[in-house]
């Protein structure tokens, strides 16, 4: 049984799926099978799971809750958004990047540096970085790297992962750094540094971002360290980064309520064949995960959605 809202009662759990320690619960006794919904896209819960030498996770502390004054659509569509960065994030991943420039090259960053500069990485950088998308909305960015590629070694933790995995499969591992995983539409991840978030609409112009931290079991206690360091410093209500998105957000939430255009834009690298592809990767600056996620809502919000119209 599950707990409703505001205590209003009790509703039945018809389906419970357990994976990698997380528990999975879908209410309605309709609509598609845990791995036919995630597919593919679940392996970037093994590999936030398999960083562990013994592949496990558990959560560390409780959680942060960010109020944000928007759709909550507007937060997961900019997840993977990678043409932001480096312009709303100048004053603050740009400030960082002008404070570390003149340092000698092998000069250990500091781990705030190290979190915050990647933010202010060039076109280019992001758009090799790759998206992929999958079927039901689900997406990655960071097929190829991340901002969390060069983070600087923690002492002692690449041995445990050898022993525990062997060399080929730990390297395997620990390259695959990925930006934001969104498990549309209300679920992201962050394996590379083990933290989730979760969007919960209050009403069309409200949303409580929760962002939650693990601890990789069997592993030095910095990685959890860097892992509490990015989500104050980027995810929580004590952010730096994390407010120049609020007010892009509320700045679009005002902004659809002019009448000079009844359409948004979402045509950045269309692709004639995207549109029935369940499993596609392009270029990182595209903006085919919001279209990939909007196509997803239309199915969900028609009755008999016709899988042509993905």
């Amino acid at each position: 049984m599950a707990q409703c809202p505001a205590g209003q009662g009790m509703v039945a759990v018809r389906n419970v799926e357990r994976y990698r320690g997380f528990v999975f619960v879908r209410l309605s006794e309709a609509g598609p099978g845990f791995r036919e919904y995630f597919g593919a896209a679940l392996s970037s819960i093994d590999n936030m799971a398999d960083r562990s030498p013994v592949g496990e996770l558990e959560i560390a502390g409780g959680v942060l809750r960010y109020l944000h004054n928007c759709n909550w659509k507007m937060f997961v569509e900019n997840l993977n958004d990678t043409m932001h960065p480096m312009v709303a994030h100048e004053s603050s991943a740009g400030i960082a990047k002008k404070l570390w420039e003149g340092k000698p090259a092998g000069a250990p960053k500091p781990m705030a540096i190290e979190q915050f500069v990647p933010f202010a990485s060039d076109y280019k950088f992001f758009d090799d970085m790759g998206v992929r998308v999958f079927d039901n909305g689900h997406s990655y960015t960071g097929v190829n790297f991340s901002i969390h590629s060069s983070y600087s070694a923690i002492p002692g933790y690449e041995e445990m992962m050898v022993q525990a995995y062997g060399d080929e499969r730990a390297h395997q591992i620990l390259a695959t750094a990925r930006h934001n995983t969104v498990y549309y539409p209300s679920l992201t991840i962050k394996g590379a540094i083990q933290a989730i978030r979760v969007a919960r609409p209050l009403g069309p112009d409200k949303t409580v971002i929760e962002s939650w931290t693990f601890r990789l079991k069997g592993v030095p206690d910095k990685l959890l360290q860097r892992t509490v360091m990015y989500t104050r410093l980027i995810n929580s209500p004590m952010s730096v980064v994390g407010h120049d998105d609020l007010h892009a957000y509320s700045s679009i939430q005002q902004g659809l309520h002019a009448t000079g255009n009844n359409w948004v834009s979402l045509h950045r690298n269309y692709r004639a064949d995207e549109a029935g592809a369940a499993d596609l990767v392009v270029n990182g600056t595209s903006e085919i995960s919001m279209r990939n996620q909007f196509r997803a809502w239309v199915r969900y919000m028609t009755p008999e959605p016709e899988r042509a119209h993905r």
